[in-house]
């Protein structure tokens, strides 16, 4: 039933972007929307990630902006915001951030 529903919603999702993205007829974009278009993917990003991250209780007994899920997202955005093009390394010193953090309260 899961995989029915998984299928399901994938095509839900497919046929709505298809309708706006893909019409019958060959047309082109509003440049306006095509400029907006990269700035897409971080924005939902963003959306799902920071109220996780600013939501997060703290430790017991220790401030609440020393929460190891805060914690992480400052050091990954810092380390992103040094070396942008390696995914790789901002995913790593996050996760190390948030576990050392995690680990230390």
């Amino acid at each position: 039933m899961t995989t029915v529903t998984i299928a399901l919603m994938g095509a839900v999702t497919f046929g709505l972007r298809f309708c706006f993205f893909g019409p019958l007829k060959p047309e082109r974009m509003p440049d306006r929307i095509e400029q907006a278009l990269p700035y897409v993917m971080p924005a939902v990003l963003m959306a799902i990630i920071v109220p996780s991250v600013v939501l997060a209780p703290a430790p017991d007994g220790s401030p609440a902006w020393l929460s190891p899920y805060i914690v992480g997202a400052l050091v990954g955005f810092g380390v992103g915001a040094v070396k942008k093009d390696n995914f790789l390394l901002v995913f790593a010193s996050a996760i190390a951030a948030f576990a050392l953090t995690k680990f230390l309260l």
